[in-house]
């Protein structure tokens, strides 16, 4: 298994695909180079929106953005399609957010649904991740993993869970074990009791973003316009910008202005379709909108996929992003955004 796959395994959001993952390795490898060579530091090789192992899903934003060069887009006005205007509001919401401070927290939960073995029902399986980020490049990054447990998925699972005598863990073909690549998951098996939480620290990894052709701290390099982020963040096709776009609003630390450009974007992207007041897995309301990826499930499933955004308008804030199939809305993977903000101390810090 190479350092790529590796990552990928610890990652709660879908890979890439084989033509963009070589071209980011590529891109990647440069820069990894160029790092080195500039701080005398060990990277251990993989750099990412700030975000530590919790939530290098964003690390798809830095690959893909090394994709070979597509026309500029259109300048001119954001307009907000129809049914997306709550992306305009939350644009103008998250803007007036403060964004100073020495670490970027965030709390997500994440999570993925597959079938008992046999088929009788469906298992949820999830874990939070909690990971501080320093502005200070040259400080470490702080972990804390917790694993939530498994059980049903909903009470129609708990009843077929009860008549097969309410297990307590699930043993699969080591190979095609579903589930979080939990420690478990290596022997087959799926485990219902959560974990203690892991807290720890790292100075191995380099979770600056690596973009045009440099590393940039706390992401206060990126543009502030709807125009700007997408000739910045574009893809190799529209499908890869929207990924883009998605990962750099609910994994990395930017800065405000940069956050409410990305509404605004997606706002105008006709990729991107309004499904309307939704709730997502915390049980919180918000508005949804919808697109078909370019990036693939880390399940099993065979079929087609869509992803779903789940944002708050009122405040702005990214609630979920879920995996779902085309043929019927089953809920495949998520990650909900529990909290994430700028702040002055780091709390893992102070409790090690």
């Amino acid at each position: 298994m190479d350092d790529y796959q590796a990552v990928r395994e610890l990652l709660s959001v879908p890979p890439l695909s084989p033509g963009v993952e070589r071209a980011g390795r590529e891109r990647l490898d440069a820069a990894f180079a160029q790092e080195r060579a500039r701080s005398r530091r060990r990277v251990a090789g993989w750099s990412a929106l700030g975000l530590g192992l919790a939530g290098v899903a964003a690390a798809a934003l830095v690959v893909t953005s090394a994709a070979p060069p597509t026309p500029p887009a259109p300048q001119g006005v954001i307009v907000a399609q129809d049914g997306k205007r709550f992306l305009l509001a939350a644009a103008t919401s998250v803007a007036s957010v403060p964004d100073d401070g020495a670490w970027w927290g965030s709390t997500l939960v994440s999570g993925r649904e597959f079938r008992a073995p046999g088929g009788g029902y469906t298992l949820r399986q999830s874990r939070s991740e909690e990971t501080w980020i320093p502005a200070d490049p040259e400080a470490s990054t702080w972990y804390r993993w917790t694993y939530l447990g498994a059980g049903p998925a909903t009470p129609r699972d708990e009843t077929a869970w009860r008549a097969e005598g309410a297990p307590t863990s699930w043993t699969y073909d080591g190979k095609d074990t579903p589930g979080l690549p939990t420690e478990d998951r290596a022997l087959g098996v799926v485990r219902a009791a959560p974990g203690k939480p892991d807290t720890f620290s790292s100075e191995d990894w380099d979770f600056r973003i690596v973009m045009a052709g440099r590393p940039l701290t706390k992401m206060n390099e990126l543009p502030g316009t709807p125009e700007g982020v997408r000739e910045l963040l574009k893809g190799p096709d529209d499908r890869s910008t929207v990924d883009n776009v998605t990962r750099l609003l609910f994994f990395a630390p930017v800065t405000s202005e940069t956050r409410a450009a990305a509404y605004r974007l997606l706002a105008s992207m006709p990729e991107v379709a309004a499904v309307g007041q939704v709730t997502d897995e915390l049980g919180r309301t918000g508005q949804a909108i919808e697109y078909r990826s370019a990036e693939f499930p880390t399940t099993a499933y065979a079929g087609e996929t869509r992803t779903r955004l789940v944002i708050d308008p009122n405040d702005g804030r990214p609630l979920s992003i879920e995996t779902r199939s085309v043929a019927d809305g089953t809920l495949l993977e998520f990650t909900a955004v529990r909290e994430s903000h700028w702040a002055h101390e780091n709390p893992l810090k102070e409790k090690k």
